[in-house]
Protein backbone atom coordinates (compact mmCIF):
# COMPACT_ATOMS: atom_id res chain seq x y z
CA UNK A 1 0.00 0.00 0.00
CA UNK A 2 3.04 2.73 0.73
CA UNK A 3 4.53 1.57 -2.36
CA UNK A 4 1.41 2.32 -4.25
CA UNK A 5 0.74 5.45 -2.32
CA UNK A 6 4.04 6.64 -3.70
CA UNK A 7 3.77 5.57 -7.20
CA UNK A 8 0.48 7.56 -7.37
CA UNK A 9 2.04 10.45 -5.78
CA UNK A 10 4.80 10.47 -8.59
CA UNK A 11 2.56 10.20 -11.00
CA UNK A 12 0.71 12.94 -9.99
CA UNK A 13 3.79 15.17 -10.14
CA UNK A 14 4.49 13.67 -13.48
CA UNK A 15 1.01 14.73 -15.12
CA UNK A 16 0.88 17.79 -14.21
CA UNK A 17 4.76 18.54 -14.83
CA UNK A 18 3.75 17.80 -18.03
CA UNK A 19 0.34 19.72 -18.97
CA UNK A 20 1.73 22.62 -16.70
CA UNK A 21 5.19 24.13 -17.05
CA UNK A 22 4.76 26.58 -14.36
CA UNK A 23 3.66 23.93 -12.11
CA UNK A 24 7.00 21.77 -13.19
CA UNK A 25 9.25 24.38 -12.36
CA UNK A 26 7.75 24.97 -9.17
CA UNK A 27 7.99 21.70 -8.32
CA UNK A 28 11.48 21.90 -8.73
CA UNK A 29 12.08 24.35 -6.60
CA UNK A 30 10.16 22.93 -4.12
CA UNK A 31 12.87 20.17 -4.32
CA UNK A 32 10.73 17.96 -5.62
CA UNK A 33 13.20 15.08 -7.29
CA UNK A 34 15.04 15.61 -3.76
CA UNK A 35 12.25 14.59 -2.10
CA UNK A 36 11.40 11.49 -3.93
CA UNK A 37 14.27 9.95 -3.87
CA UNK A 38 14.81 10.67 -0.16
CA UNK A 39 12.05 8.85 0.22
CA UNK A 40 13.17 6.04 -2.23
CA UNK A 41 15.89 6.03 0.05
CA UNK A 42 13.56 5.72 3.27
CA UNK A 43 12.16 2.64 1.79
CA UNK A 44 14.59 0.89 0.94
CA UNK A 45 15.16 -1.00 4.22
CA UNK A 46 11.56 -2.10 4.91
CA UNK A 47 10.34 -5.26 4.07
CA UNK A 48 8.92 -5.04 0.81
CA UNK A 49 11.40 -7.08 -0.94
CA UNK A 50 13.15 -6.27 -4.13
CA UNK A 51 10.26 -6.21 -6.66
CA UNK A 52 8.04 -3.58 -5.09
CA UNK A 53 11.25 -1.40 -5.01
CA UNK A 54 11.53 -2.06 -8.38
CA UNK A 55 8.14 -0.83 -9.32
CA UNK A 56 8.78 2.34 -6.97
CA UNK A 57 11.98 3.16 -8.86
CA UNK A 58 10.18 2.22 -11.89
CA UNK A 59 7.33 4.86 -11.00
CA UNK A 60 10.08 7.73 -9.97
CA UNK A 61 12.58 7.74 -12.90
CA UNK A 62 10.24 8.70 -16.19
CA UNK A 63 9.50 11.82 -14.15
CA UNK A 64 13.41 12.40 -13.45
CA UNK A 65 14.16 11.47 -16.94
CA UNK A 66 11.17 14.35 -18.49
CA UNK A 67 12.68 16.84 -16.18
CA UNK A 68 16.24 16.24 -17.44
CA UNK A 69 14.87 16.89 -20.75
CA UNK A 70 12.69 19.80 -19.87
CA UNK A 71 12.68 22.04 -16.97
CA UNK A 72 14.42 25.42 -17.18
CA UNK A 73 17.63 24.18 -15.20
CA UNK A 74 18.14 20.39 -15.29
CA UNK A 75 21.74 20.53 -13.88
CA UNK A 76 19.98 21.85 -10.32
CA UNK A 77 17.52 19.02 -10.75
CA UNK A 78 20.16 16.57 -10.90
CA UNK A 79 21.91 17.85 -7.94
CA UNK A 80 18.50 17.53 -6.29
CA UNK A 81 18.63 13.54 -6.95
CA UNK A 82 22.59 13.79 -5.56
CA UNK A 83 22.29 14.88 -2.49
CA UNK A 84 19.30 12.62 -1.94
CA UNK A 85 21.56 9.82 -2.32
CA UNK A 86 19.87 8.82 -6.25
CA UNK A 87 23.35 6.95 -7.24
CA UNK A 88 23.50 4.67 -3.95
CA UNK A 89 19.75 3.95 -4.06
CA UNK A 90 19.28 3.85 -8.03
CA UNK A 91 22.08 1.24 -8.29
CA UNK A 92 20.51 -0.80 -5.31
CA UNK A 93 17.26 -0.76 -6.61
CA UNK A 94 17.27 -0.68 -10.21
CA UNK A 95 17.03 -3.47 -12.34
CA UNK A 96 20.41 -3.14 -14.51
CA UNK A 97 21.06 -3.90 -18.41
CA UNK A 98 23.00 -7.59 -18.97
CA UNK A 99 26.43 -7.58 -18.76
CA UNK A 100 28.44 -7.41 -22.15
CA UNK A 101 32.50 -8.80 -22.51
CA UNK A 102 33.78 -5.15 -22.42
CA UNK A 103 31.69 -2.59 -20.89
CA UNK A 104 31.69 0.76 -21.99
CA UNK A 105 29.97 4.53 -21.32
CA UNK A 106 27.02 3.42 -23.14
CA UNK A 107 26.63 -0.16 -21.04
CA UNK A 108 26.12 1.48 -17.68
CA UNK A 109 22.93 1.61 -16.13
CA UNK A 110 20.90 4.57 -16.79
CA UNK A 111 21.50 7.04 -13.66
CA UNK A 112 25.33 6.41 -14.39
CA UNK A 113 25.17 7.43 -17.93
CA UNK A 114 23.21 10.57 -16.82
CA UNK A 115 25.81 11.84 -14.33
CA UNK A 116 28.96 11.08 -16.46
CA UNK A 117 27.33 13.01 -19.36
CA UNK A 118 26.42 15.94 -17.08
CA UNK A 119 30.31 15.93 -15.33
CA UNK A 120 31.21 19.26 -17.80
CA UNK A 121 28.94 21.17 -15.42
CA UNK A 122 30.84 22.58 -11.98
CA UNK A 123 28.34 22.08 -9.80
CA UNK A 124 27.89 18.24 -10.84
CA UNK A 125 31.67 17.89 -10.59
CA UNK A 126 32.24 19.55 -7.50
CA UNK A 127 29.24 17.19 -5.86
CA UNK A 128 31.15 14.33 -7.61
CA UNK A 129 34.50 15.23 -6.26
CA UNK A 130 33.24 15.59 -2.43
CA UNK A 131 31.58 11.56 -3.26
CA UNK A 132 34.05 9.79 -5.69
CA UNK A 133 35.75 7.70 -2.76
CA UNK A 134 32.60 6.99 -1.02
CA UNK A 135 30.81 6.24 -4.12
CA UNK A 136 34.03 3.80 -5.39
CA UNK A 137 33.88 1.99 -1.77
CA UNK A 138 29.86 1.65 -2.51
CA UNK A 139 30.20 0.09 -5.50
CA UNK A 140 33.19 -1.42 -5.29
CA UNK A 141 31.78 -4.01 -2.94
CA UNK A 142 28.94 -5.15 -5.30
CA UNK A 143 29.41 -7.86 -7.53
CA UNK A 144 27.69 -6.66 -11.06
CA UNK A 145 29.74 -7.05 -13.98
CA UNK A 146 28.77 -4.06 -15.61
CA UNK A 147 28.84 -2.25 -12.38
CA UNK A 148 32.83 -3.34 -12.26
CA UNK A 149 33.31 -2.84 -16.01
CA UNK A 150 31.52 0.61 -15.89
CA UNK A 151 32.19 2.18 -12.81
CA UNK A 152 35.99 2.89 -13.09
CA UNK A 153 34.66 4.90 -16.23
CA UNK A 154 33.16 7.54 -14.36
CA UNK A 155 35.59 7.58 -11.53
CA UNK A 156 38.54 7.90 -13.93
CA UNK A 157 36.61 10.75 -15.65
CA UNK A 158 35.75 12.51 -11.97
CA UNK A 159 39.14 12.30 -11.29
CA UNK A 160 40.83 13.39 -14.86
CA UNK A 161 38.21 16.51 -14.91
CA UNK A 162 39.02 17.35 -11.29
CA UNK A 163 42.73 17.05 -12.08
CA UNK A 164 42.25 19.44 -15.71
CA UNK A 165 39.85 22.43 -13.58
CA UNK A 166 42.75 22.86 -10.77
CA UNK A 167 45.09 22.91 -13.28
CA UNK A 168 43.46 26.11 -14.87
CA UNK A 169 43.87 29.63 -12.79
CA UNK A 170 42.15 32.01 -15.19
CA UNK A 171 38.84 32.62 -12.92
CA UNK A 172 38.94 33.95 -8.82
CA UNK A 173 35.73 32.98 -6.50
CA UNK A 174 33.23 35.64 -5.93
CA UNK A 175 32.89 37.45 -3.09
CA UNK A 176 29.79 35.29 -2.23
CA UNK A 177 31.53 32.20 -2.15
CA UNK A 178 28.75 30.69 -4.83
CA UNK A 179 31.33 29.70 -7.18
CA UNK A 180 33.69 30.63 -9.74
CA UNK A 181 33.51 33.60 -11.89
CA UNK A 182 35.64 36.06 -14.17
CA UNK A 183 35.74 39.38 -12.35
CA UNK A 184 37.94 42.45 -13.31
CA UNK A 185 41.38 42.58 -12.96
CA UNK A 186 41.79 45.40 -10.21
CA UNK A 187 43.65 45.10 -7.16
CA UNK A 188 42.10 44.73 -4.01
CA UNK A 189 38.22 44.19 -4.49
CA UNK A 190 36.58 44.21 -1.27
CA UNK A 191 34.51 41.39 -0.07
CA UNK A 192 31.46 44.07 -0.11
CA UNK A 193 31.52 45.08 -3.03
CA UNK A 194 28.80 43.86 -4.53
CA UNK A 195 30.19 42.54 -8.30
CA UNK A 196 27.98 43.92 -11.08
CA UNK A 197 27.34 41.61 -14.09
CA UNK A 198 28.28 42.47 -17.92
CA UNK A 199 25.10 42.88 -19.65
CA UNK A 200 26.17 41.83 -23.00
CA UNK A 201 28.17 38.38 -21.99
CA UNK A 202 26.80 38.07 -18.36
CA UNK A 203 29.99 36.37 -17.87
CA UNK A 204 32.62 38.97 -16.90
CA UNK A 205 31.94 40.59 -13.35
CA UNK A 206 33.14 44.09 -12.22
CA UNK A 207 33.15 46.30 -8.86
CA UNK A 208 32.54 49.68 -10.33
CA UNK A 209 31.35 51.16 -13.62
CA UNK A 210 34.56 52.65 -14.02
CA UNK A 211 36.31 49.40 -13.61
CA UNK A 212 34.08 47.94 -16.98
CA UNK A 213 34.39 51.41 -18.58
CA UNK A 214 38.10 50.13 -18.93
CA UNK A 215 37.80 47.20 -19.20
CA UNK A 216 35.77 47.77 -22.31
CA UNK A 217 37.93 49.87 -23.95
CA UNK A 218 41.19 47.46 -23.40
CA UNK A 219 39.76 44.00 -24.16
CA UNK A 220 36.02 43.72 -23.19
CA UNK A 221 34.59 44.99 -26.12
CA UNK A 222 36.37 42.35 -28.32
CA UNK A 223 35.58 39.54 -25.87
CA UNK A 224 32.58 40.34 -25.12
CA UNK A 225 30.25 38.79 -28.22
CA UNK A 226 33.23 35.85 -28.06
CA UNK A 227 32.18 35.14 -24.34
CA UNK A 228 28.51 35.48 -24.68
CA UNK A 229 28.79 32.57 -27.81
CA UNK A 230 31.11 30.49 -25.21
CA UNK A 231 28.36 29.67 -22.44
CA UNK A 232 25.27 29.96 -25.32
CA UNK A 233 22.50 32.64 -25.58
CA UNK A 234 19.70 29.75 -24.29
CA UNK A 235 21.72 28.74 -22.15
CA UNK A 236 21.32 28.84 -17.70
CA UNK A 237 23.90 30.26 -15.58
CA UNK A 238 26.06 26.66 -14.90
CA UNK A 239 27.56 26.92 -18.15
CA UNK A 240 29.55 29.49 -17.67
CA UNK A 241 30.41 28.76 -14.19
CA UNK A 242 32.21 25.52 -15.99
CA UNK A 243 34.01 27.69 -18.61
CA UNK A 244 37.51 26.65 -16.87
CA UNK A 245 36.75 23.06 -16.95
CA UNK A 246 35.24 23.31 -20.55
CA UNK A 247 38.36 24.78 -21.99
CA UNK A 248 40.59 22.58 -20.41
CA UNK A 249 38.49 19.71 -21.76
CA UNK A 250 38.71 21.59 -25.12
CA UNK A 251 42.78 22.07 -24.76
CA UNK A 252 42.74 17.97 -23.69
CA UNK A 253 40.66 16.81 -27.03
CA UNK A 254 42.34 19.03 -29.49
CA UNK A 255 45.53 17.52 -28.51
CA UNK A 256 44.52 13.64 -28.36
CA UNK A 257 42.39 14.09 -31.60
CA UNK A 258 44.98 16.38 -33.58
CA UNK A 259 46.67 13.57 -36.10
CA UNK A 260 42.46 12.96 -37.05
CA UNK A 261 41.49 16.86 -37.04
CA UNK A 262 44.34 17.55 -39.10
CA UNK A 263 43.30 14.64 -41.87
CA UNK A 264 39.55 16.01 -41.33
CA UNK A 265 41.10 19.71 -42.18
CA UNK A 266 42.51 18.44 -45.76
CA UNK A 267 39.78 16.63 -46.57
CA UNK A 268 37.44 19.29 -46.07
CA UNK A 269 39.27 22.12 -47.45
CA UNK A 270 38.82 19.45 -50.70
CA UNK A 271 35.21 19.21 -50.53
CA UNK A 272 34.68 23.33 -49.82
CA UNK A 273 37.57 25.17 -51.60
CA UNK A 274 35.26 28.41 -51.50
CA UNK A 275 35.62 28.19 -47.35
CA UNK A 276 39.23 26.93 -46.77
CA UNK A 277 40.12 29.57 -44.86
CA UNK A 278 36.91 29.70 -42.74
CA UNK A 279 36.52 26.18 -41.82
CA UNK A 280 35.84 25.20 -38.22
CA UNK A 281 36.65 22.15 -36.01
CA UNK A 282 33.72 20.76 -34.07
CA UNK A 283 35.21 18.89 -31.33
CA UNK A 284 32.42 16.77 -28.51
CA UNK A 285 33.32 17.00 -24.86
CA UNK A 286 33.37 13.35 -24.11
CA UNK A 287 32.26 11.02 -27.14
CA UNK A 288 31.49 11.83 -30.62
CA UNK A 289 32.84 12.34 -33.64
CA UNK A 290 35.21 15.36 -34.33
CA UNK A 291 33.53 17.62 -37.68
CA UNK A 292 35.02 20.17 -39.92
CA UNK A 293 32.49 22.31 -41.74
CA UNK A 294 32.09 25.83 -43.13
CA UNK A 295 32.20 28.95 -40.44
CA UNK A 296 28.74 29.81 -41.95
CA UNK A 297 26.89 26.68 -40.44
CA UNK A 298 28.35 28.72 -36.88
CA UNK A 299 27.18 31.91 -37.50
CA UNK A 300 24.02 31.69 -35.11
CA UNK A 301 26.48 31.56 -32.40
CA UNK A 302 27.54 35.08 -32.30
CA UNK A 303 24.45 37.02 -31.49
CA UNK A 304 23.40 39.03 -34.76
CA UNK A 305 27.05 39.27 -35.88
CA UNK A 306 27.78 38.69 -39.70
CA UNK A 307 30.43 36.60 -41.05
CA UNK A 308 32.99 39.50 -41.89
CA UNK A 309 32.22 40.23 -38.92
CA UNK A 310 33.26 38.10 -36.99
CA UNK A 311 36.46 37.20 -38.65
CA UNK A 312 37.56 40.84 -38.26
CA UNK A 313 37.14 41.27 -34.89
CA UNK A 314 38.88 37.57 -34.08
CA UNK A 315 41.73 38.87 -36.71
CA UNK A 316 42.14 41.72 -34.90
CA UNK A 317 42.52 39.77 -31.55
CA UNK A 318 46.59 40.01 -31.27
CA UNK A 319 46.27 36.02 -30.25
CA UNK A 320 49.32 35.38 -28.20
CA UNK A 321 48.73 31.29 -28.01
CA UNK A 322 48.28 30.66 -31.74
CA UNK A 323 45.10 30.08 -31.70
CA UNK A 324 44.24 31.16 -34.97
CA UNK A 325 47.50 30.55 -36.71
CA UNK A 326 46.58 27.04 -37.42
CA UNK A 327 44.96 25.03 -40.76
CA UNK A 328 41.45 25.68 -39.64
CA UNK A 329 39.67 29.41 -38.61
CA UNK A 330 38.88 28.74 -35.46
CA UNK A 331 36.89 25.74 -33.40
CA UNK A 332 33.83 24.75 -31.40
CA UNK A 333 32.78 22.30 -28.74
CA UNK A 334 29.81 20.33 -28.10
CA UNK A 335 28.18 19.51 -25.06
CA UNK A 336 25.05 17.96 -23.00
CA UNK A 337 23.00 20.75 -22.32
CA UNK A 338 19.88 18.35 -21.75
CA UNK A 339 19.30 14.53 -21.24
CA UNK A 340 20.15 13.00 -24.56
CA UNK A 341 20.69 16.96 -26.45
CA UNK A 342 23.48 18.57 -27.38
CA UNK A 343 24.60 22.52 -27.66
CA UNK A 344 27.38 23.99 -29.97
CA UNK A 345 29.29 26.30 -28.46
CA UNK A 346 32.32 28.66 -29.46
CA UNK A 347 35.64 27.68 -27.68
CA UNK A 348 35.54 28.56 -24.17
CA UNK A 349 39.71 28.21 -24.26
CA UNK A 350 39.64 31.40 -26.88
CA UNK A 351 37.36 33.44 -25.68
CA UNK A 352 38.30 33.29 -22.50
CA UNK A 353 42.24 34.02 -23.87
CA UNK A 354 40.93 36.64 -25.24
CA UNK A 355 39.04 38.13 -21.92
CA UNK A 356 42.25 36.82 -19.64
CA UNK A 357 45.43 36.38 -21.42
CA UNK A 358 46.42 40.29 -21.82
CA UNK A 359 45.10 41.06 -18.13
CA UNK A 360 47.19 38.62 -16.95
CA UNK A 361 50.35 39.68 -18.68
CA UNK A 362 50.13 43.39 -17.18
CA UNK A 363 50.06 41.86 -13.93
Amino acid sequence: LIVSMFSSCVAFIARTSIYNAAMREAYILRQSVKEIFSTLRALQPLPFGRGRMVQALASSFPYFIFILQHADDPVSALHQALRAHALETVVHIGPLEPPEVEADIHEIPSFLKILYHHLVHDKILTYACKHVDAWSDALGSMRDKILAHGWPIIEQTIRSYAMFRSEEMIRQLSPGGNGWVLQCYCSGTAEDIKLMQCAGCQVVRYCSKRCQRDSWYSRHRLSCKFLKAAVGSSTPHYVKRSLRLLAALEDSQMQNRWDNIRKLVVAAQCEYPEDRERLVVEVPVGEGKVLVRPFRHYLSLFDGLSENEVVDRLSSWPDPRGHLRRSFFCSVITINDRYLSRQILFSPRTALDMETVSANAQL
